[in-house]
Parts: structure tokens; sequence; C-alpha cells
């Protein structure tokens, strides 16, 4: 595989993964569902586009943020049907507003998902083999409860309790590691 048919794949991953915080950033701001939808593919065009160009684009959720507001504006503009027309500069300075409000608090969720994920290893990791093997089917291997059970050798039932009580037992644990966080 080529470097820059890598670069375009890990980018793409990287959009995959990013697209709901850009469809929640378009969509909270155009509330409607079908432009939302192409204002988001038009992004990923660009993207497309600029990789093909070597483009290096060093913060790509920030920058296909910046795209999406730059067509949302655009949007604004050719919308004949607004019942509030704006001055271009008043919406400029409102959306960069809401971009960086946007751009702040998806950090504060990146950093809270990673110290939630950092206290479920923390909690996973000091259950018996037995519990992690059955949590380890069910979630890494995605087995449905009925396929855990045969491996396990244990019933349908014994199971769907058991994985009921790890749940619980992780959630509480998770909750109190955050808390002795802060």
């Amino acid at each position: 595989m080529s470097r820059e048919s890598e670069i375009i794949q890990r980018a793409a991953a990287e959009f995959i993964h990013d697209r709901h915080r850009l469809g929640a950033f378009v969509g909270g701001l155009l509330r409607d569902a079908h432009a939302a939808e192409d204002v988001i593919q038009e992004v990923w065009v660009r993207l497309a586009a600029e990789l093909e160009k070597s483009t290096l684009i060093e913060n790509q959720a920030a920058w296909c943020r910046g795209v999406a507001r730059n067509l949302i504006l655009k949007h604004w503009r050719t919308q004949r049907t607004a019942k509030v027309v704006a001055d271009s500069e008043v919406m400029e300075a409102f959306l960069t507003q809401v971009e960086t409000a946007f751009a702040e608090s998806e950090d504060d969720a990146d950093d809270e998902w990673q110290r939630r994920q950092q206290a479920l290893d923390d909690c996973v990791a000091v259950l018996p083999e037995k519990s992690r093997r059955m949590l380890s089917l069910r979630y890494d291997g995605r087995q449905s409860v009925e396929e855990v059970a045969r491996a396990t050798g244990q019933s349908f039932d014994a199971v769907t309790k058991a994985l009921y009580r790890l749940r619980q037992m992780l959630t509480e644990c998770v909750e109190r590691k955050l808390s002795q966080l802060t």
C-alpha cells in the first residue's frame, strides 16, 4: 500500500470516527437533517480532494468543522425563505464562537472518555479470570449470551445474571474511581 493511500485510509477512518461530532455541530446549527447531511458529505468530498493533493492537515476535526462552518454560512446566505436575515459578519462571528465552544467541549468530552476508559480497564483488571473471560466473549468477541453460555459451560440464565451483576459492579467501580479523581 502506498503512503498516499495509507494517509487517505487513516483520514477516512478518523472522519468516520468523528462523523457523529461533526454531525452534531452541523445539525445543531442547520436544524435540517437533509441540509446537514449534504454539508457533511461535502466536507468529506473536500477533505478527500485535499488529501489527494497531499495537503497536510494537522487537526482534521478542526479542519472539517471550519469547512462545515463555511458551508453553513453559504447555506444560510442562499436561503431566501429564511425568517431572519443577518449580516454576514454577525453570522461569521456567531459561527466562530459556536465552533470554538464546540471544540472546547469536545476536548473536555475526550478527556472524560479517557478517564472513564482507564477506570473501566482498571476495574476489569481486578476481576477474576472467569469473569474477564465472560466479558471478553460477550463484548470483545460480540458473542450472543447463548454462545457465551456454551463457551463457558453455563446455563443461559446463569450467564445473563452474571453479566448483569458484572455490569453493575463495573458501573459502581468506575463511578467510585472517577469520584476519587475529583
